[in-house]
């Protein structure tokens, strides 16, 4: 008998079928010489399976033998092994979307509370997109509610590149499908206020970051507004005391932890400082203040309260005379091979920067006309030349009496000489400061670099700060840029170093 079946098993592990019929007449008497001539060939037989544990672990084996390996390993008498390989082909990089959702199902059989634990914590980690993507249509199709806080917390998490429109998220529409999309802001308002103060602070931030991220910011005004969250409730506690003082909703996480870090008795001063310089700017002004506001207004307060009083025309012409006259050499980063286009141009700009912004910059070219800043930044910059092993930064801050203070903080991880990891310590400094700010000084000659670049503005994205980046244009010249969310950034000009 000639077999009707032949397998080809390449790395794909996909078989051909070939059918003797449709052969040249000589075919199959050379097939069965061929198999006289080798009669311990074992043709293409697939490999045995010795242990399907070794076999799962290995993300590089086909979908075919994962899928073989976990229907033996369902008749294993081995609960810890089965339910450690279970887990982390749910979570590894590098398996198939079809043997993942095996793994799942079984999971889901065999350890239902094993599985919610372990998505709990790792789901928001997933970055495998489709298998993320089915994770959210199994949950939503149960419908599994338990996992509601988890899609939030997935949810909350920046995904930059994978959908075009963030209403498109995946865990977003689970929730949508779960709930129905007139309830999606009822739903996270119930999770956050039912959710513990203390053990789950950062899923109730997360919820009122997806409220104002959905256009609901009415909902969150709501909640401090009503008596029927507890005023012993710390998060709502801070949150009132800072909108009341200064008219400011937080947007995001890091801006409700900012406010609560500011509402801290150690910076009492500054908060009342804060509060003194909102009640001088005009209520329709007033209404557009965001918390990196707050850090320039009491820092112009301190060098000129007549800045405080000047408005956007006034502000904006003048810095147009410094950074965006005609004929200035503009100094941009390099972004061949990203997808993405922005200007660094004052003027180009213009229609994207409020008041806040104006009068940040202003300070900005201010503070590095002052030879004792502008040298402290190239020492700085001088000694982040000579470590690859990290970018330098800091925090750029305006004392009680007036003196523009340049704070230099280590970083908290060591990553490579084109990253800085800000530490907890350089926050809480830069709560009360006016700018983040870190260096790219590779190399004297790296006007390549010069501005900000896509983890840049990821960081100004997650932080919503004032940041300033300083570029080493030649050894006697640093060029600053501005930036902040929105992918915002503005080139301030080329600084001298001092004599």
């Amino acid at each position: 008998m000639i077999p009707r079946m032949l397998r080809d098993e390449g790395p794909s592990g996909a078989c051909r079928e070939w059918d003797p019929r449709s052969a040249p007449p000589f075919v199959p008497f050379l097939f069965l010489m061929v198999l006289g001539l080798f009669p311990g060939w074992p043709g293409c037989a697939p490999r045995s399976i010795e242990d399907p544990v070794v076999v799962l672990a290995d993300p590089e084996e086909t979908s075919g033998r994962h899928a073989a390996a976990l229907r033996m390993l369902e008749a294993t008498t081995e609960p810890d092994a089965t339910s450690r390989a279970l887990k982390r082909m749910i979570i590894a990089d590098g398996y198939a979307v079809d043997v993942r959702q095996m793994a799942y199902d079984r999971m889901k059989i065999i350890d239902p509370e094993g599985l919610q634990r372990l998505l709990e914590i790792q789901m928001p980690k997933i970055d495998a997109i489709q298998w993320r993507a089915r994770l959210c249509e199994l949950i939503a199709a149960e419908p599994w509610i338990d996992m509601t806080p988890t899609l939030i917390r997935a949810w909350a998490r920046p995904m930059p590149n994978w959908v075009e429109d963030p209403k498109d998220r995946p865990e977003r529409l689970a929730l949508i499908e779960m709930y129905g999309e007139d309830r999606l802001a009822d739903v996270l308002v119930q999770v956050m206020l039912d959710a513990d103060p203390v053990v789950a602070a950062n899923l109730r931030a997360r919820c009122w970051e997806l409220l104002v991220a959905e256009g609901r910011r009415d909902r969150v005004v709501e909640l401090l507004a009503s008596s029927d969250v507890s005023p012993r409730d710390g998060m709502f506690r801070d949150l009132r005391e800072i909108s009341k003082r200064t008219g400011i909703i937080p947007a995001n996480r890091e801006e409700i932890i900012w406010a609560r870090t500011l509402c801290r008795p150690e910076n009492t001063g500054f908060l009342d400082a804060a509060a003194a310089a909102c009640d001088r700017v005009p209520a329709s002004r007033r209404s557009s203040l965001e918390l990196r506001d707050l850090g320039v207004l009491v820092a112009a307060m301190r060098l000129d309260p007549d800045l405080v009083k000047q408005d956007e025309a006034t502000l904006y012409e003048g810095l147009r005379k410094d950074v965006d006259v005609d004929g200035r050499r503009l100094y941009s980063a390099n972004f061949t091979g990203w997808n993405d286009t922005h200007t660094e141009r004052l003027r180009e700009v213009r229609r994207k920067l409020d008041w806040g912004d104006l009068l940040a910059m202003r300070i900005a070219i201010e503070s590095l006309g002052i030879d004792a800043v502008r040298g402290h930044v190239f020492r700085y910059a001088e000694r982040d030349l000579l470590d690859e092993s990290t970018e330098f930064g800091g925090v750029i801050s305006v004392d009680e009496a007036g003196r523009i203070e340049v704070l230099e903080f280590k970083p908290r991880l060591r990553r490579g000489d084109n990253r800085f990891e800000a530490t907890q310590e350089m926050f809480d400094a830069a709560y009360t400061g006016v700018f983040h700010f870190h260096n790219h000084a590779q190399k004297y000659d790296n006007q390549d670099y010069a501005g900000p670049h896509m983890g840049d503005f990821a960081y100004a994205e997650s932080t919503r700060a004032n940041c300033l980046v300083f570029t080493f244009i030649d050894s006697r010249t640093i060029n600053a840029d501005f930036y902040r969310h929105g992918g915002v950034v503005v080139d301030l000009g080329t600084f001298q170093r001092p004599d």
